[in-house]
């Protein structure tokens, strides 16, 4: 199928660097929250340049870093924080949709988990972050909705979304026919489609074992029902980024043509849009990157052309005069219920609700404990004054052991590294209690 899809000279290519050539390790920036790595002089955002084996920036991705070696990110308490996000570099070609993220109102990541293009949307998305001070209601009255209907991965979306720290961001667990219910309502939607993931064999060698042209047959049949189900509710003029990080044609190619004969796509190419990402990075062309730009307009990334892994992008866009819309449709489920109340949850924090006196039944002051979702907000309005960490401390506070901090203020503490938000403790004077959820703690220091 790889023969097929790029022809037997490049396949080969391809195929030699899998086999034989490590994965690349490489990073994208918080644009929120980095600066205030390089400002303490963290060792990824300051020092070394890519000349003396420091980072280098990726072409494509003007956030994106390839570092020389893989470090211990565990151990790094910038990387609980949200600082960064660690994701490997062809993933990245969603920076070409910059333009359209930036200009949509209402954006759907609609097969999200574990987070990483839905970081790199909100990066994009037009406008600055809701403060916490205007909460979750002003979040949701446009920005991104991050969306994956396994539970368990839901889980693990949530906890990347609240660390990256944008309340624009809400996610939410729904099957993908069940927005249809909403009517149209996004500007621009990303299908990052399960796939059979060739593209990723390099870095998991296992799911070879796991491939079978059976298994592409039946992700195909999946595919073209999850875009089906929700085109939907695209506005019409709006868009619909398809990608997979798989490289045959049925799931790629085929499916983008299905999707035209279908449901009347336009095919976007996004040549254009790769060529003024590559200006804005100061990259002068395509030539020596390897990016395979398709006939039909998409791009291709495969190990072997590029410093990264496979994967593909397609653009599509739904007509102006789509007879099927209704911009004006209701925001309600069939059973009337708002979709952000009940099926739904914003990774903002709820502003001024945590860490506050109120009184009890006998009339005595109490304070709510502060929710550990808040303190990873940019910009932190909550009540809790808020305490530099040293990195020993910040790890020993990231494997929930009490903290002594007999020079701050004793009750709720927000405690912070590189000015960045990492949780609270209760500092009761002669200990700091670690308010860190259990699931969240680092299991091993090694």
């Amino acid at each position: 199928m790889l023969r097929e899809a790029v022809g037997n000279d490049l396949a080969g290519k391809i195929t030699e660097a899998i086999l034989n050539t490590p994965p690349v390790t490489s990073v994208r920036k918080n644009p929120a929250k980095w600066p205030r790595l390089a400002a303490a002089g963290h060792s990824l955002a300051a020092g070394r340049t890519a000349d003396n084996g420091g980072p280098a920036q990726i072409p494509w991705c003007p956030d994106g870093l390839y570092l020389a070696e893989r470090p211990n990110f565990t151990m790094d308490p910038a990387f609980h924080a949200g600082a960064y996000y660690v994701q490997e570099p062809s993933s990245m070609i969603i920076e070409v949709l910059r333009p359209l993220a930036a200009g949509a109102a209402r954006l759907l990541d609609l097969c999200a988990a574990p987070g990483g293009k839905t970081t790199h949307l909100a990066s994009m998305m037009g406008g600055a972050a809701v403060s916490p001070a205007e909460g979750p209601a002003a979040a949701r009255a446009g920005g991104l909705t991050a969306n994956e209907i396994i539970r368990s991965r839901a889980a693990t979306l949530r906890d990347n979304i609240t660390k990256w720290g944008d309340p624009r961001i809400t996610v939410t667990s729904l099957d993908p026919s069940a927005f249809a219910k909403l009517g149209h309502r996004f500007d621009f939607i990303l299908v990052d489609a399960p796939c059979s993931g060739e593209g990723m064999f390099r870095k998991d060698p296992d799911s070879i074992k796991e491939w079978s042209v059976r298994a592409v047959n039946e992700c195909v049949v999946r595919q073209r029902k999850i875009v089906k189900d929700i085109w939907e509710t695209l506005e019409p003029g709006g868009h619909l980024a398809y990608s997979t990080c798989t490289m045959n044609r049925h799931e790629n190619e085929e499916n983008i043509s299905w999707f035209a004969q279908t449901l009347g796509a336009q095919i976007v190419p996004l040549g254009p849009y790769l060529q003024a990402t590559l200006h804005h990075t100061a990259t002068p062309d395509n030539n020596n990157l390897g990016i395979i730009l398709t006939p039909e307009g998409s791009l291709r990334l495969h190990p072997g052309l590029v410093k990264g892994e496979g994967i593909f992008l397609a653009l599509l866009r739904k007509p102006d005069d789509d007879s099927s819309s209704n911009s004006n449709s209701s925001l309600k489920t069939e059973s009337g219920s708002n979709l952000n109340s009940n099926s739904s949850r914003s990774s903002a924090p709820k502003p001024n609700a945590y860490g506050n006196s109120k009184a009890n039944g006998n009339g005595k002051q109490m304070v709510t404990p502060p929710e550990h979702a808040d303190a990873y907000a940019v910009n932190y309005f909550g009540p809790c004054p808020s305490v530099e960490l040293t990195k020993e401390q910040a790890i020993s506070y990231l494997c929930r052991d009490s903290l002594s901090l007999p020079e701050s203020p004793t009750g709720y503490l927000r405690v912070t590294y590189c000015g960045l938000g990492l949780g609270f403790v209760k500092n009761i004077g002669t200990r700091a209690n670690n308010l860190l959820p259990t699931s969240l703690r680092i299991l091993n220091r090694k």
